[in-house]
């Protein structure tokens, strides 16, 4: 399979929200840079109407960028949220994705698996709920001809993403596979990027490292955390989950799209750190 490598517009995210920088300059980064598309995130086009979006398409394509678009959250059931509410979110983000171009949203259920890793029954709510709104989305969708895709999120474990892949059942869904976030459920993330790859044909990639916490005197650690940052400059095995996409022998193209969470708003170093990203990525496919 062919993948396509390109930028989500979280790689901005803190200068975009200070204001340092705007989505058009920012496409032109991404083409000079020289990735094939720009995954848009509905947070950053708030502002946009339906013209404003078509603008942002065409900016976009005349600098030889693909769009695709990435959605929020689809609410949680623990805030009373209901398949009408979410179904409503969804819809209106399919509105923004046909005038941008893109063929899917991606989506994600709204809540962290850190919040209650050991409230299996809270967690089940959550899985039941992501299923009936996705349902009702995939059955919308189909007149439109869009795909809703479903990321594995920090949420789910392998084996509840497969329980609701089997209840969502609809043509048009498809997994968003995060070759990362498995390691913030505890698993092997070649494990699930093989398990949930047959079901995807687009999806993040960042890395992470290991940062720890020493005691004053510097003697033992109190423990450590995982940093997020962008392909090629932490520890993960890319080489591994990234040539699990090059050997996948279906016909086609998978869109993957670099997801730089390690972002500051004072702070003016995508172009570094994308174009090395580029590099890194372009020896793995």
């Amino acid at each position: 399979m062919h993948i396509s490598l390109g930028v989500d517009t979280l790689c901005y995210h803190c200068r975009l929200s200070a204001g340092d920088i705007d989505l058009p300059r920012v496409i032109d980064e991404v083409a000079d840079i020289g990735y094939s598309f720009i995954q848009f995130n509905t947070v950053h086009l708030e502002r946009y109407d339906t013209d404003g979006l078509r603008e942002l398409r065409r900016r976009a394509t005349s600098r030889g960028l693909g769009v695709t678009l990435a959605g929020s959250n689809v609410g949680r059931a623990a805030d009373g949220d209901t398949v009408e509410s979410g179904l409503s979110k969804v819809l209106a983000w399919g509105g923004v994705a046909q005038a941008l171009g893109s063929d899917y949203v991606r989506v994600s259920s709204g809540f962290y698996r850190t919040e209650m890793f050991r409230d299996g029954e809270r967690i089940g709510r959550e899985r039941e709920y992501v299923i009936r709104v996705l349902t009702a989305v995939a059955s919308e969708f189909e007149r439109s001809g869009l795909k809703i895709l479903l990321e594995n999120h920090s949420d789910f474990t392998l084996e509840e993403y497969l329980s609701i892949i089997e209840g969502v059942s609809a043509a048009n869904f498809e997994v968003f596979l995060d070759l990362i976030n498995p390691i913030t459920m505890l698993q092997d993330p070649g494990e699930v990027v093989e398990a949930l790859l047959p079901y995807a044909r687009a999806g993040h990639v960042k890395d992470y490292s290991f940062v720890s916490h020493y005691v004053e005197d510097g003697y033992h650690r109190r423990g450590y955390e995982v940093q997020y940052c962008y392909p090629g400059e932490g520890v993960a095995d890319l080489d591994r989950l990234v040539g699990l996409l090059a050997a996948d022998p279906r016909p086609g193209e998978f869109r993957l799209s670099v997801e730089g969470l390690d972002n500051h708003p004072d702070t003016a170093d995508q172009i570094e750190r994308l174009a090395a990203s580029l590099d890194h990525l372009r020896r793995l496919v």
